[in-house]
């Protein structure tokens, strides 16, 4: 009990610590914005300009970090009012959050007053851009341990549950509502724009994107130091309760990995008729869009378009900034990612498709991980054939396919898509051709259940209920 005690202690200890540093480097990008003159980003847009009309009168107590409690405090009450039933008393320690964070901003003030008043525009810039890896590095840090939200995360979160909108709508519809409103009360103030300006807009855009690039570097290491998980992993939890097959129930999975235009559906496809198994494919969609909530359309278009890493980090933003709310392709890797735990858990063999079930089974000792690839001149002839196209068009659509696998794969799994060493089987599809291909399959299967001293195939053939 007493370890217990003390290892609960500990991860605490580091926690607050994390969350700590974290407050007081977004606190510093706010001071860095402000002193810019250029604007700050559309959560803090409204104290700035009230501290912008306060900071020559005789109100000393109305600094930055005060007047951004008080914002942050009706941001609370704005919550209130849009949840009203759905409002969690819990919620009301956002108060904690925001009494510390303007604290901190106070802090940060007295300590950057060393800083000359930027004179130029130039410098005015370089005051800004210094503010948005604070901020950013800062929203990473106070995220990880999961202790306390800020209201504007609230905010966010509370428009998109009242609304139905995704949260990233919610947070577009609260930071313009912010800006609009801070550009108001500066118009009616100071007849002008002060303490919401170009600045504002470009912190709305290059903030989460900042994020972004951070977290990738940094993220897993942040949260292994906090003992925490990532939230797709804690998604993963709740979605599903599969527990890896080590029981020696007569049942293997044959997950095809492959690259595109090598005919990795037809091959899986005849693997799975010569096996008098079941081929799984698209049938993972249908059941995915049903536990994502996603429209099956927007999956199918997600499988198909995978945007490039630039465009979904700039896109995905707001999901980053938020400890609870996944992005469609978050929601889509856990749904698709659930589905196929729970066809391994039902204890059927079968052949698997694409959708990283390489990587969600690769723990599992009943599957047998295969890759198929080809040269790209016999995969260019294949999708000529098929789709009617150009060479050129075959060979642009070869490269982007590849690419948007590669990225998809790299994104979910940390792991370079189709090297080798995760698989169990190689083949080159373009040499062999299709049945040549699912027969070497086959037989390697086979002699991997003898080896293995367990799961014959023959509990495979028809007759032998799986």
């Amino acid at each position: 009990m007493k370890q217990k005690n003390e290892f609960r202690l500990t991860t605490w200890l580091k926690r607050l610590l994390i969350y700590f540093i974290g407050l007081y480097l977004m606190a510093m990008g706010v001071v860095f914005s402000s002193r810019s003159g250029l604007g700050v980003s559309p959560v803090g847009a409204l104290a700035n300009v009230l501290y912008q009309i306060f900071k020559t009168g005789n109100l000393a107590f109305l600094n930055l970090g005060n007047l951004t409690t008080g914002v942050y405090c009706l941001y609370i009450l704005a919550e209130l009012i849009i949840l009203r039933r759905d409002f969690k008393p819990a919620m009301l320690l956002q108060l904690v959050a925001s009494v510390l964070f303007g604290q901190l901003v106070n802090l940060a003030s007295s300590m950057l007053s060393f800083l000359p008043a930027p004179g130029s525009y130039p410098l005015q810039l370089l005051y800004l851009l210094c503010s948005i890896p604070l901020v950013a590095g800062g929203v990473m840090l106070y995220l990880s341990p999961n202790i306390l939200p800020t209201p504007g995360e609230g905010m966010a979160l509370a428009i998109g549950k009242k609304t139905g909108l995704p949260v990233s709508s919610g947070k577009m519809i609260f930071d313009c509502s912010m800006v609009v409103i801070s550009a108001a009360v500066s118009l009616i103030y100071f007849h002008g724009l002060v303490g919401v300006r170009e600045g504002t807009v470009i912190c709305a855009l290059l903030v989460g994107l900042c994020l972004r690039q951070l977290q990738k570097p940094f993220q897993k290491r942040l949260l292994h130091f906090v003992e925490r998980e990532d939230k797709v992993a804690l998604a993963l939890q709740v979605a599903s309760g599969y527990l890896l097959d080590n029981s020696g129930k007569p049942k293997i999975i044959v997950t095809i990995g492959r690259e595109f235009g090598s005919a990795g559906y037809e091959i899986g496809k005849r693997l799975a008729e010569k096996l008098k198994i079941p081929f799984y494919d698209t049938q993972i969609n249908v059941r995915a869009a049903e536990i994502s909530g996603l429209p099956l359309s927007q999956v199918e278009e997600m499988e198909h378009h995978m945007e490039r890493e630039l465009t979904y980090d700039f896109k995905n933003a707001a999901y980053a900034m938020t400890n609870g709310s996944l992005s469609p392709e978050e929601r889509l890797f856990v749904a698709q990612t659930t589905v196929i735990r729970e066809i391994a858990a039902s204890g059927e063999s079968c052949v698997i498709l694409g959708r990283c079930a390489d990587y969600v089974l690769y723990d599992d000792p009943n599957c047998f991980r295969v890759f198929i690839h080809a040269r790209p001149d016999a995969r260019i002839k294949r999708l000529m054939a098929k789709y009617s196209l150009t060479y050129e068009q075959a060979e642009q659509q070869m490269k982007n396919t590849d690419a948007s696998r590669a990225r998809h794969y790299k994104r979910f799994t940390g792991r370079e898509y189709g090297k080798q060493v995760y698989y169990h089987l190689g083949l080159d599809s373009g040499m062999l051709g299709v049945e040549v291909s699912a027969e070497m399959i086959r037989q390697t299967l086979s002699t991997w259940c003898e080896v293995r001293g367990t799961h014959p195939l023959s509990t495979l053939e028809p007759g032998n209920k799986q």
